[in-house]
């Protein structure tokens, strides 16, 4: 079999690409479990600031307890608004709703499991809070496989604010966690 530079090029990087998540032992004896990239998404708060944004980061996290596997959405919060300055609040976001391919999908957010070591993923920006959903692996992979999706998050006063995407690929979690 005769392969052409590109051909054995393209090989080459298939066979030795990095693997898409990261396992670490937390020091509590949970095995966590990150996808290397997370989605950041965006909205404008322009009403602040001509080029003021609030983002959410997203990302999977696996937490493995001796086999039992639970699966989590880590949601962190950042703004480009020093929102003290100005004297807002911050929005209290109580759920996180995803469409996927026009089906809602409502879950309820809580604080972050801030007993663990280190938060699961690195951000550019100041997170401000840190939240988590309970989500399943069969969800995970829906998402990853959807054709489109709306990103809101629910605030304690029953409204919706939309963001859109920013940075990342959600198909790109088609294969968390890695199962080596």
């Amino acid at each position: 079999m005769k392969l052409g530079c590109a051909s054995f090029a393209a090989l080459v990087i298939s066979c030795s690409a990095e693997p898409t998540t990261t396992s670490r032992l937390d020091s509590s004896g949970l095995t966590i479990v990150t996808h290397d990239d997370m989605i950041m998404v965006a909205r404008l708060a322009h009403k602040l600031a001509a080029g003021a944004r609030d983002f959410a980061y997203i990302g999977p996290v696996e937490i493995n307890h001796m086999g039992h596997r639970d699966y989590y959405f880590w949601i962190g919060l950042a703004t480009t608004v020093d929102r003290d300055l100005v004297g807002l609040a911050p929005v209290n976001a109580v759920a996180l709703a995803l469409v996927v391919d026009d089906e809602p999908m409502i879950m309820p957010l809580s604080e972050w499991n801030t007993s663990l070591d280190v938060a699961p993923y690195p951000s550019t920006l100041p997170i401000r809070e840190t939240l988590m959903a309970s989500t399943s692996l069969d969800q995970i992979h829906r998402i990853a496989e959807a054709e489109s999706i709306e990103i809101h998050l629910i605030a304690d006063t029953d409204t919706a604010v939309r963001y859109q995407a920013w940075q990342g690929e959600w198909s790109t979690w088609s294969e968390f966690p890695d199962e080596d």
